[in-house]
């Protein structure tokens, strides 16, 4: 049978290893680090749909995963649910993954590192692509989310697969052109703070909330 001091120590030792694996435990789970921010989608002033935006960082990967839903009027009730996943290690886009569902069709584009090419699979409304790009991509729209660009970065945009030049068209203000459609994205110091968004549908305004 345990002695009284026996006991005691027993209990300070079990006390130390759960006290421990909550500060082990603490520092694994901090090499997940995550954040995320929060977006409205307006039309004329009014909401017509939310945006959240997270990055995921472990180590060296970084996962850019945006996701929004969106329901309006245009000759007929439109719906979307819209979703980027980007995948980068250290400073390269590895892979990227954007799924539409709406009411006009669903839609998949997929960009996908081969070794020494990207291989582009796109398909989006009224528009495909299916190509290769031959060089390394460091940039692409959901990126812009979390890390300020600068003029002359050149990015790829998830949905179309198409290369774009970053210009600084005033301070804190960016564009780039993709498809004809020109995107600007505002920042206040190194945050994101609105995107305006041209679309062949209906121009749209992206707002930040939190």
């Amino acid at each position: 049978m345990m002695g009284e001091a026996a006991a005691k120590t027993w209990k300070r030792s079990a006390l130390f290893a759960v006290l421990m694996s909550f500060v082990f435990g603490g520092q694994l789970s901090a090499q997940n680090q995550t954040q995320v921010d929060n977006y409205e989608i307006r039309v004329a002033g009014f909401k017509i749909g939310d945006l959240e935006a997270k990055l995921t960082k472990n180590g060296n990967n970084k996962n850019f995963l945006l996701q929004s839903e969106v329901s309006f009027w245009f000759f007929g009730k439109i719906f979307l649910n819209h979703e980027i996943d980007c995948q980068y290690l250290e400073d390269q886009l590895i892979s990227s993954r954007v799924s539409s569902q709406s009411n006009r069709g669903d839609f998949i584009t997929e960009i996908d590192w081969m070794e020494n090419h990207y291989q582009v699979e796109a398909e989006t409304y009224k528009y495909e692509n299916s190509t290769t790009i031959q060089r390394v991509i460091e940039g692409s729209t959901a990126k812009f989310y979390f890390e300020k660009p600068q003029d002359g970065d050149e990015i790829v945009s998830e949905t179309f697969g198409l290369l774009s030049e970053v210009k600084e068209v005033e301070k804190d203000v960016f564009e780039i052109e993709i498809n004809g459609n020109r995107n600007r994205f505002y920042y206040t110091g190194q945050e994101l703070t609105k995107v305006l968004i041209q679309n062949p549908i209906k121009n749209y305004v992206v707002q930040r909330v939190n």
